[in-house]
């Protein structure tokens, strides 16, 4: 119950900010498939860049609204979350509810505001830092092992726990949502049990209404992601002041066939291509990932080094230190390397991608 009167509220505000929007003429432009236009649109978004945001937004729109809405609602929580709550709570309450968007405009309205504001917020990229250092934390594993078969119950207290570590904290809250339903790559696999989980959290921590709109949106999103607001919902409050905003180094991008370089990460096809050529380029490259990792790692860590060397940059980036702290760990973690290799491995790649940039020949 508590869910949809949130949704609605969230609704009804999102509806007060379309009465003045004016929408952008939809100007179609083809793409060469929708995986670089869901890649352009959340690079966009990162970026700020609202021309190719809403580009790449309309073209999923015409593809299929519902990847379109899916998309957006996974930005939302894994780009912005602190940076702008509520907005991400109105991207989730808007995402399932075609017959609303139809009421107050239609599709393009409502997404196009939705894509704008998003452009225009603080990023906080802390969901998707917490998911990579569950993943690859090798000081994790006891931790993972042990709550694997820890109880229900058990795993309720230690999410509760407020002086708790969070890592552990959020593995814990994992487990109880279930692996089964929201896959890890490292996390053993159990049933979890979101209602109830949502149901005993500790509202001290966190207010019914905040729990409400991340239950909707870990059903409408499709990831773990918004599970993790509450865990930091009580520092998020001892904030009295505005955060200010920073913006990355290495921003600086260049068009491929009139789509931006950003766009093509390693989760597209042409990007993949890119960076597998590379390699065969680049000798430094070629025995820098020979010397650290198996040959069965060597692609994924290609691909987790471009991402952050491109792909996890980010414009208005919100500066608040609890989430900076988590970003740092996250930056030096990966495939079992030292901090040191991992920054040893982004010069190389880096310095490799100067001397042999990605062009029109690799789509």
């Amino acid at each position: 119950m508590l869910d949809n009167i949130w949704t609605e509220y969230l609704k009804e505000r999102l509806a007060e900010g379309l009465a003045s929007h004016q929408s952008p003429k939809q100007k179609y432009q083809s793409l060469p498939e929708r995986w670089i236009a869901m890649s352009l649109m959340q690079k966009a978004i990162r970026r700020s860049d609202t021309q190719e945001a809403l580009r790449a937004g309309l073209y999923l729109l015409n593809v299929d609204y519902r990847i379109f809405w899916r998309r957006l609602c996974v930005i939302a929580w894994e780009d912005i979350s602190f940076g702008g709550f509520d907005l991400c709570g109105m991207v989730t309450a808007t995402s399932g509810s075609k017959r609303w968007r139809a009421k107050v405009g239609g599709e393009w309205r409502v997404a196009s505001y939705l894509i704008e504001q998003l452009c225009n917020a603080q990023k906080n990229r802390v969901t998707d830092d917490i998911v990579t250092l569950v993943d690859h934390a090798a000081s994790l594993e006891t931790i993972r092992q042990d709550l694997a078969v820890t109880s229900v119950d058990g795993l309720q207290s230690i999410a509760n726990s407020p002086s708790g570590q969070l890592l552990h904290r959020v593995i814990a809250t994992w487990y109880a949502l279930g692996t089964e339903k929201f896959g890890s790559d490292v996390l053993y696999r159990r049933k979890g049990d979101v209602e109830r989980f949502f149901t005993c959290f500790d509202t001290d921590q966190c207010p019914e209404h905040v729990l409400a709109v991340c239950r909707v949106a870990l059903s409408r999103s499709g990831t773990i992601l918004p599970a993790f607001i509450p865990l930091l919902w009580g520092d998020w409050m001892k904030m009295a002041e505005p955060l200010s905003s920073t913006a990355d180094n290495g921003l600086q991008s260049y068009p491929i066939a009139s789509i931006p370089r950003y766009a093509f990460d390693g989760h597209t096809r042409a990007g993949r291509r890119y960076l597998y050529w590379l390699v065969n380029q680049s000798s430094d490259l070629h025995e820098f990932l020979h010397d650290v990792v198996p040959k069965a790692d060597r692609n994924a860590l290609l691909r987790e080094l471009c991402f952050k060397t491109i792909s996890a940059l980010c414009v208005d980036r919100q500066a608040w230190e609890a989430t900076d702290s988590i970003r740092h760990k996250a930056d030096q973690v990966g495939y079992g390397l030292t901090p040191a290799s991992i920054r040893q491995g982004l010069q190389i790649l880096q310095s490799s991608m100067n001397a042999y940039p990605m062009t029109e020949k690799h789509l």
